[in-house]
């Protein structure tokens, strides 16, 4: 049984640290995205740029996308599930 719920604690802890890199992974992504978005706007407004003029419009809609929240929570879920079933292991092999 104990053995049981450490396996259960690892494997939650394997899975939730996944998903949140993952997760991570996208946001940075996508802030990254907009950031070099915006600079790249602003560099093309400065007086001594030469060249075509594009406007990168609409960036903020990859924030939206990466804001999704269900992933992130389902993440941290298991990674307190984690502790709880790893605290619980500890409390029975001392009882």
């Amino acid at each position: 049984m104990i053995e049981t719920i450490k396996i259960l604690a690892a494997i939650s802890s394997i899975i939730g640290s996944a998903i949140l890199a993952y997760r991570v992974t996208g946001i940075l992504s996508s802030l990254s995205f907009v950031a070099n978005c915006h600079e790249l706007n602003i560099q093309q407004l400065m007086p001594d740029h030469q060249g075509d003029i594009y406007n990168l419009g609409n960036s903020t809609a990859h924030v939206e996308k990466a804001q999704k929240k269900g992933l992130l929570i389902t993440g941290f879920v298991l990674l307190i599930a984690s502790g709880v079933l790893q605290l619980v292991a500890l409390v029975m092999v001392n009882a």
